[in-house]
């Protein structure tokens, strides 16, 4: 029985789109490949049994600290305690036993857009990543977008870099209520992410100021992750804009179908999840045109390019379009598209990149 060890340590953290990568994916490929025996390890086993339900997976204990510690001595370590043959990590992955290793690289934006990260976090993931990218004996990315730039800045072949795209639920749920803040009947613009100078809240903002209806509002979801203090304060002091840190996922399906329309204005992304939820939910999307967000997005969105001198004005057209009625969608068009990406299909594609890397290093013994 081949044995594969998963690095679930997302699990415990914030909410991203790595999490819900892994999450999604383990709660699907080990049913899909019964010659595999997945080994999920985590902060919290109790918790992450909890989160992946009935599914057919051993669970271990991730101890804490940080990425270096893991990689150069937990995980050597459990490789060969746990008869490891396949290591599935995010990011990074561990010096020893490189051809035993499966690293998810979602992106490389710390490359491509260094202005939105630390100098610390730059140049930590530049080495490590970039040795993972380099090293592992298999590499797998969820957007042909990172596919092109992991091949572009580490020289690794992009045809050696296999896809396993993040997705959507096939069924959206139908249940759950709107949060108090937002009554029934509101007309707004939903945002969803972390607060982050990347996911350009500030360019919503401006746009959003521009919108001549008082009953219009602008919703954002999410919780503060180094947020500049300025666009925080004018969020807090929009009389017109409800911002929820918190909300439970039942709530949250309940915000993406009433919405009137859902603004994703991100100036870079490995894929944009939530601009696939939306587009689940039957609901207009207004996004950017940077980095993959168009492959998430398809032919279904509206794009604005929120780099341009004019992006609030564009955006706040797009705003007031949509608030009247008038924003142009194709619903058969996002349907077709949500289709297409399924969480189902992501953990085919998962368990056939293990597959591959089980017969690479087969014929390497050979």
């Amino acid at each position: 029985m081949t044995r594969v060890g998963v690095d679930a340590h997302v699990l415990d953290g914030k909410f991203q789109g790595s999490r819900t990568w892994v999450l999604e994916t383990l709660r699907r490929a080990p049913l899909l490949a019964p010659e595999l025996t997945f080994v999920v390890y985590s902060g919290d086993p109790a918790r992450t049994a909890s989160l992946l339900g009935d599914v057919p997976v051993e669970h271990r204990v991730l101890p804490p600290g940080g990425p270096v510690g893991r990689n150069l001595r937990f995980w050597p370590r459990a490789v060969r305690q746990d008869r490891l043959d396949v290591l599935v990590t995010q990011y990074f992955s561990p010096p020893r036993y490189p051809d035993r290793q499966l690293v998810v690289v979602h992106d490389v934006l710390f490359e491509t857009h260094p202005e939105f990260f630390g100098r610390g976090t730059r140049w930590r993931n530049k080495v490590l990543v970039g040795w993972s990218a380099r090293r592992a004996g298999t590499v797998a990315t969820v957007s042909e977008y990172s596919r092109s730039q992991i091949a572009r800045v580490y020289g690794r072949p992009a045809d050696d870099i296999l896809l396993v795209h993040n997705g959507v639920e096939a069924t959206v749920p139908s249940g759950g209520a709107l949060p108090a803040p937002v009554p029934d009947g509101t007309r707004f613009a939903l945002m969803v992410g972390r607060l982050e100078p990347r996911k350009n809240l500030a360019l919503a903002l401006d746009a959003f100021a521009r919108v001549d209806d008082p009953d219009a509002r602008l919703v954002v979801v999410g919780r503060d992750d180094f947020e500049d203090a300025d666009t925080l304060a004018r969020l807090a002091a929009e009389p017109r804009a409800v911002h929820l840190s918190d909300v439970p996922q039942d709530a949250l399906w309940a915000l993406y179908r009433h919405a009137t329309v859902f603004l994703f204005p991100s100036r870079g992304e490995g894929w944009g999840i939530p601009v696939l939820e939306a587009l689940a939910a039957g609901t207009p999307v207004l996004a950017s045109d940077a980095t993959a967000i168009p492959e998430a997005g398809g032919a279904a969105c509206t794009y604005v390019d929120v780099a341009a001198p004019d992006a609030a004005a564009s955006l706040a057209a797009h705003l007031a379009d949509a608030f009247a009625g008038r924003l142009a969608f194709d619903a058969d068009a996002a349907r077709r598209h949500v289709e297409a990406f399924g969480w189902d299909r992501s953990a085919a594609e998962l368990v056939a990149a293990l597959r591959r890397s089980v017969a690479a290093q087969e014929t390497a013994r050979r």
